[in-house]
């Protein structure tokens, strides 16, 4: 059942927004990551077993997630080219196809746990270091893994490990001391002894001038000359535990961070003039606070920013210069679409990493929202105000998934009398009865193959569709069977991983965006095969897309990119009708747009909304004869379809949200944000390390 836009909206175009607040996710803290500066990718590795790929070619979002098998914790991972290795404390070197999400290769290089991994800049070379003090060199060429040589055994494990710039040398750090290896020979040229042999070495950074940077767990830093092994400074920046070191690419600024406090300390290379004598030195620089809780992991990436995360589960990007001092925050979401909506019944399904929750939205109370006397256009625009609430929410069903079953998509249909949810291994589809509150599973997959990360259905909630293997199957739904209809085939057109699957409301129109900036249409056909035939594909971008959205009453396609840019795109006409500049909207340079909310009853409004706001838009038309001359965020190919007068977009409103997940209309007049309050997510966290301040007791 579809949901009636046909009502006129209420007092001119004021819109009730519920604010949902209770969904309430685990922190998933980040143990490790890695940048890989060719592939402008971050990988991101949580606790629960996930493997994170961020794209930071523009402004940065989670592309892909590896999900890994039970017990299977990552220790640390490293990139060479667009290969990305894993270890861990099961013993297990693991190769990764990125694209795809699978393992490539496994091997057990000694057979006892890995704690770290490295990698030569060449690409040749990969180095281990287990448990039991062994140092392993594997040949990484031709796309294979094999054993090359093994180090004369040391004392303790093997915690961090560097190959310098050459990839001649190896240096590693245990508790109590640093060694410098001859990787040809596998023998020690320098062994570096700490100030106490308790002392654990986390961190170590290797620089292009064979200077050797180390962190350790009595909180200091220290500067080592790699030719001869000694000491050339030590300073403490930290009371315990530096966990994580990272340098930018000039090497001149150093970030170092760790347990307590869990500051991010900025360091800055300083020649020093004494008398006659001229030496750097590494000066405390600055200081960035946007974690409470302890920091694992840091990368550096370009224009001197700096990727943090750790027990909170935060992924934050803070800037290494004085003057800007402002953090991109990015909470633990799941990857894909967590919340679905039942617009008609106003149920609304949240998942979880091993739930599913449905809620009923809660009613307002009944109130004159406009004083007598004052007319609706002396209200500024944007202007809101609280309700009180006559009915609350209400909690109707929980779905629980088992712990190493982790729940990858989910929704709930139009109508609310179906939910369906995926995990790594099965499909199951669940008949809802709200008037008198039951559950009944009605199909479950029998074989391992019928998984997806996108579950649709359609506008009239008689079609379910399911992405399975790079094709979009099609059942029908029915009292007693879920019957398969017929696929579209998404390749050759699709290649990549589909980051997003987009059904039209009238059904007739197919599309998907994969992770290498393809956005493809397919058209229903009646009576033909196949049903969907490949319509169109708009014109590559340089940037990813990170939404999707279909006008209800007209093949107009909306897409939104990770640059900031909007654009419309007619689906008969072949044109585009609208584009916004790149970066329109200030926020989305820290927070790409994540959804859009269109209007059927007006098709010039857009409701855009990131991590940060909900955006309000409207399209205005650009008379300006030249623009197609000037413009820029067009390539050739693109502006041969373009619409001889686009529309542009203009901001109209924001409302502000802290971590938005998720907005979706209701009516004409109703609107619905999920929300994740910072408080809540920390909440099941252990206290955060209270440091003394200056002035204080």
């Amino acid at each position: 059942m579809k949901p009636d836009f046909k009502e006129a909206p209420q007092e001119g175009g004021r819109q009730q927004l519920h604010n949902v607040r209770f969904y309430t996710i685990r922190p998933r803290g980040i143990d490790c990551m890695a940048y890989n500066k060719s592939e402008k990718s971050l990988a991101v590795c949580r606790e629960g077993y996930f493997i994170e790929l961020w794209n930071l070619q523009h402004t940065p979002y989670l592309d892909r997630v590896i999900y890994l098998q039970r017990k299977a914790r990552v220790e640390d991972l490293a990139w060479s080219g667009k290969r990305l290795f894993t270890v861990s404390l099961q013993g297990k070197l693991i190769e990764w196809n990125v694209e795809k999400g699978e393992a490539v290769a496994k091997i057990s290089p000694t057979g006892n746990a890995i704690w770290c991994v490295a990698v030569n800049l060449a690409g040749t070379d990969l180095a281990v270091g287990t448990e039991e003090g062994h140092i392993n060199i594997l040949s990484i060429e031709n796309n294979e893994i094999t054993h090359k040589s093994i180090f004369v055994k040391q004392r303790g494990r093997v915690l961090c490990c560097k190959f310098d710039k050459s990839g001649k040398r190896l240096v590693t750090g245990c508790e109590g001391y640093v060694k410098i290896w001859n990787v040809a020979k596998g023998t020690t040229i320098h062994t570096m002894t700490l100030s106490d042999k308790q002392v654990i070495v986390w961190s170590i950074l290797v620089l292009s001038d064979n200077t050797i940077i180390t962190g350790d767990s009595a909180g200091f830093v220290s500067v080592w000359n790699g030719q001869n092994g000694t000491q050339i400074e030590r300073q403490q920046v930290l009371d315990k535990n530096v966990f994580a070191l990272a340098i930018n690419e000039d090497e001149n600024r150093l970030a170092c961070s760790g347990m307590q406090p869990p500051l991010i300390r900025i360091l800055n290379k300083t020649q020093i003039k004494r008398e006659d004598a001229t030496f750097d030195r590494w000066i405390k620089f600055l200081q960035r606070d946007p974690h409470k809780h302890y920091v694992k992991s840091l990368a550096m990436i370009p224009n001197g920013r700096i990727v943090s995360g750790g027990q909170d589960g935060i992924l934050t990007i803070s800037p290494s210069e004085r003057m800007r001092g402002y953090a991109c925050q990015h909470a633990p979401f799941l990857k894909g679409s967590v919340v679905s909506v039942a617009a008609a019944q106003k149920l609304v399904l949240l998942r979880y990493s091993n739930s599913l929750h449905l809620w009923r939205l809660g009613t307002a109370k009944q109130k004159e929202t406009i004083k007598p006397g004052l007319r609706m256009n002396t209200l500024a625009i944007g202007h809101t105000e609280d309700l009180l609430l006559e009915q609350p929410p209400q909690k109707l069903v929980q779905l629980n998934v088992r712990q190493y079953k982790f729940c990858r998509a989910s929704a709930i249909s139009p109508d609310g009398k179906w939910i369906c949810y995926s995990t790594h291994k099965e499909l199951r589809l669940y008949r809802l009865h709200t008037d008198i509150l039951s559950i009944q599973r009605k199909f479950q997959s029998t074989t391992n193959k019928l998984h997806t990360d996108h579950i649709i259905f359609s506008a009239d909630s008689q079609r379910l569709v399911v992405l399975n293997q790079n094709q979009a199957k099609f059942f029908a739904i029915s009292e007693d069977n879920l019957t398969f209809l017929y696929h579209v085939m998404l390749g050759p057109t699709i290649t990549a991983n589909v980051n997003h699957l987009l059904l039209s409301p009238c059904g007739n129109y197919l599309v998907a965006a994969s992770s290498d900036n393809v956005v493809a249409i397919w058209q229903h056909k009646e009576n033909r095969h196949p049903n969907f035939k490949l319509l169109l594909t708009l014109p590559r971008h340089q940037a990813g897309t990170t939404a999707l959205a279909m006008h209800e009453n007209e093949p107009r396609l909306v897409v939104a990119y990770a640059d900031g840019r909007i654009v419309e795109y007619d689906l008969l006409n072949s044109c585009f009708t609208c584009e916004s500049e790149e970066y329109l909207i200030n926020t989305t340079h820290s927070f790409v747009i994540k959804g859009i909310v269109l209007d059927s009853n007006n098709p010039n409004m857009f409701i855009v909304y990131n991590e940060l706001y909900i955006y309000s838009m409207e399209k205005y038309s650009n008379n300006e004869d030249n623009h197609l001359a000037k413009s820029a965020k067009l390539s050739k190919e693109s502006r041969a379809v373009v619409a001889k007068k686009p529309m542009s977009l203009k901001v109209k409103s924001k409302i502000l949200r802290h971590h938005l997940v998720h907005v979706a209309r209701l009516n004409a007049n109703e609107l619905v944000n999920v929300s994740i309050q910072t408080s809540n997510l920390l909440a099941s966290l252990p206290p955060p390390y209270e440091r003394k301040k200056f002035g204080a007791s």
